[in-house]
């Protein structure tokens, strides 16, 4: 079983929501703005990194923001009702335009792989057991002014960041273990240090500095690897329970899967040839 860190958050939240999307490959039949807005955003800075990265050159980074944006625009969206198409475009063009003098502030540079290449959105996999494996994909493999490896996840988010999120996040955990398990064909001894640099998407965005935290320690690695091995568990046994949490942190209403789980309303998803039989077994 090929597992990912994004996968294991799912299950953690609830796992009917995993048996919805990866078990029977249901999905949404509208994407989220939202959704667009990051992959335009996240596009936007990988394309300048990779530019900066090495030596070449880039058009305006408002024109590099409006041709992904034009890309992830060209299906039907879902907005919000408080960000609309112009909003978050506005939002885009400005968030793009101060990311150069945000980058030039961390005092971070692009780690250069091997081959050459910049280590940006770099695909790794490791062995966590004899069947099943991690997989995760970086945004970024960074120096800092003292040559220590970090890696540095890029988040377009609605909230900024706390510093106990950094600290805990299972995700740089998980990308911890993907970066060592590689580190002879990366270059480095290990990773030295994790953490996320948040793109606030307000009306004013704010590109915050990154929020860097040392590596997780061995304790901490191996929490996370029982954790992926309890997940693979439940999900070979079939148990995939709701959770709604408490009324204050329920992950519910945000669910893609919230109509179907609650009344068994189809409506607003993909459903899978594969899936119906399953369905109605669970309606």
């Amino acid at each position: 079983m090929i597992i990912s860190p994004s996968q294991v958050l799912k299950g953690q939240t609830c796992m009917k929501q995993v048996f919805f999307h990866y078990e029977l490959g249901i999905r949404p039949n509208i994407t989220s703005a939202n959704l667009a807005f990051g992959k335009a955003v996240d596009s936007s800075v990988m394309d300048y990194l990779a530019a900066l990265s090495t030596g070449t050159s880039l058009p305006s980074m408002e024109d590099v923001f409006l041709r992904h944006w034009k890309k992830e625009t060209s299906i039907p969206l879902e907005y919000s009702a408080t960000k609309s198409e112009s909003k978050m475009l506005d939002i885009g063009v400005k968030m793009a335009l101060a990311l150069p003098e945000a980058w030039e502030k961390s005092e971070l540079m692009v780690f250069t792989m091997p081959d050459g290449s910049p280590a940006l959105q770099v695909k790794l996999a490791v062995q966590i057991s004899k069947q099943d494996s991690l997989r995760g994909y970086l945004d970024l493999i960074a120096l800092n002014q003292e040559g220590k490896v970090v890696i540095v996840d890029i988040k377009t988010t609605g909230v900024e960041y706390d510093d106990i999120y950094t600290l805990q996040s299972d995700q740089l955990t998980a990308y911890q273990i993907l970066v060592d398990a590689h580190a002879d064909r990366l270059g480095v001894e290990r990773a030295d240090k994790v953490g996320f640099m948040c793109l606030h998407k307000k009306t004013e965005p704010v590109i915050h500095q990154p929020q860097i935290v040392e590596r997780r320690s061995q304790d901490r690695v191996q929490e996370y690897l029982d954790t992926c091995g309890w997940y693979i568990e439940d999900y070979n046994a079939g148990r995939f329970n709701r959770c709604s949490l408490g009324a204050f942190n329920s992950p519910c209403k945000m669910c893609d899967f919230k109509n179907l789980c609650s009344s068994g309303d189809t409506d607003d998803l993909i459903i899978p040839d594969r899936a119906i039989a399953p369905l109605k077994l669970v309606a």
